[in-house]
C-alpha cells in the first residue's frame, strides 16, 4: 500500500483536481506565546469539507462511459460525490443515515444526486452503496478506502507546507483514515520531523485502538456529536498508511468538540461543525510550537451552533 501512496501521487491528484476546488487559506493563530496554529481551513471549500479533494481525485480517472457512481457516507463524502458528479456530468446515488444532517442531505440533492436512506450504522450503509453498485453497474466512490481518494485529501497538506512551511506538529481528524493517510504521506516525504497526530472521538477510538493492537479493530456503533467520525473500523488501504506515518492518536472529548466549535466562532470567525474541529479541539489542549491543523469541514446545524457558544462561553 505505501508503494501505491507517495508524494508523486499525491501532486499528480493536485494537478487532476485543481480546476475544481478551493485553495483554501492557512489561517495564522497566536494561541499563545509558546504556541502557533496554522490553520488549514477545508471548511472554506465549496461543499463546507476538505471531501470534494478526494472525490474529485478519485472520479477524474473514471472512463468517459461510466454509467453512474455511488456513495456512502454521514454527509460531507456524499455532498463532495454529488457536487462532483454535477459538474463531470456523471449520475450519482449517495447512500445516508437517516439521522444525518438534513443540510448535508438537502445539498446533496441540490446538486442532482439520489439519495437513498439507512440505519445510523456505517456498516450499513457500505452494505447498502455496495448492492446499489452491484444492481445498476454503477462504481463505487469510496469515502475513505482508497487511495486516490487518499491522494486527493492528501493535497490539503500538500498546500499546507507550500503556503506556510514544514510543521513541528500536525493534528487532522481520523475517521477511516483516508484524509490522515493522504497528510501523513506528504509530511513524511516534506517534513520529516513534524510529528503527526490523529484526533478521535472518545466514543469512536477504532483508529488508536487498532494502532495499539498492530491490526485493524472494530469498535460499537460510535455515539458522538462528530457525525463525520463514526466509522467502525480504519480503511484495509489506508491501515498500513497510518501504521508507517502516524506519531501518535490522542482522543477528545464532546465537551472539548463543543467548546473548539466554539472557540472557532469566537476566537477565529470560522464555522466549524464537530467533526472539523476534532484537531482544534486537541491543539487547544496541547498548544506548543508550530502547529499544522487541518480543520476539515463547516457543514453544522445551526441548533449545534448555539450549544457550542454555550459550551465555550
Amino acid at each position: 500500500m505505501l508503494d501505491d501512496l507517495t508524494l508523486d501521487t499525491v501532486r499528480k491528484a493536485q494537478g487532476r483536481i485543481a480546476p475544481h476546488v478551493v485553495r483554501t487559506p492557512v489561517l495564522r493563530h497566536r494561541l499563545h506565546d509558546d504556541c502557533e496554529l496554522l490553520l488549514k481551513a477545508e471548511s472554506l471549500q465549496e461543499t463546507g469539507s476538505f471531501k470534494l479533494r478526494g472525490a474529485f481525485s478519485r472520479m477524474t480517472l473514471l472512463p468517459p462511459n461510466c454509467p453512474g457512481v455511488v456513495a456512502h457516507s454521514s454527509g460531507n463524502h456524499a455532498q463532495a460525490v454529488a457536487r462532483a458528479s454535477r459538474i463531470l456530468g456523471i449520475p450519482a446515488v449517495v447512500v445516508m443515515n437517516e439521522d444525518a444532517p438534513a443540510l448535508k442531505r438537502a445539498r446533496s440533492e441540490a446538486d442532482g444526486a439520489e439519495v437513498i436512506l439507512t440505519g445510523p450504522d456505517s456498516e450499513e450503509r457500505a452494505a447498502r452503496a455496495g448492492a446499489v453498485a452491484r444492481e445498476r453497474g454503477f462504481v463505487a466512490v469510496p469515502p475513505y478506502d482508497d487511495l486516490q481518494v487518499a491522494a486527493g485529501q492528501g493535497t490539503a497538506a500538500l498546500e499546507l507546507v507550500a503556503d506556510a512551511g514544514p510543521p513541528e506538529r500536525f493534528y487532522a481528524p481520523i475517521s477511516g483514515g483516508g484524509l490522515m493517510a493522504g497528510c501523513a504521506t506528504v509530511l513524511a516525504a516534506l517534513a520529516p520531523d513534524c510529528e503527526v497526530v490523529g484526533c478521535e472521538p472518545e466514543g469512536a477510538d477504532d483508529t488508536r485502538r487498532s494502532l495499539a493492537a498492530g491490526r485493524r479493530v472494530a469498535v460499537p456503533p460510535p455515539r458522538t456529536i462528530a457525525d463525520g467520525l463514526r466509522v467502525r473500523i480504519p480503511g484495509k488501504q489506508t491501515f498500513p498508511v497510518l501504521q508507517a506515518h502516524v506519531s501518535r492518536v490522542e482522543l477528545v472529548s464532546e465537551a472539548e468538540l463543543l467548546a473548539a466549535v466554539g472557540y472557532g466562532l469566537r476566537e477565529l470567525r470560522l464555522v466549524l461543525e464537530p467533526s472539523g474541529a476534532a484537531s482544534l479541539a486537541l491543539a487547544l489542549r496541547e498548544g506548543r510550537g508550530r502547529c499544522g491543523v487541518l480543520l476539515s469541514g463547516g457543514n453544522v446545524e445551526p441548533e449545534l451552533l448555539t450549544r457550542a457558544l454555550a459550551a465555550s462561553g
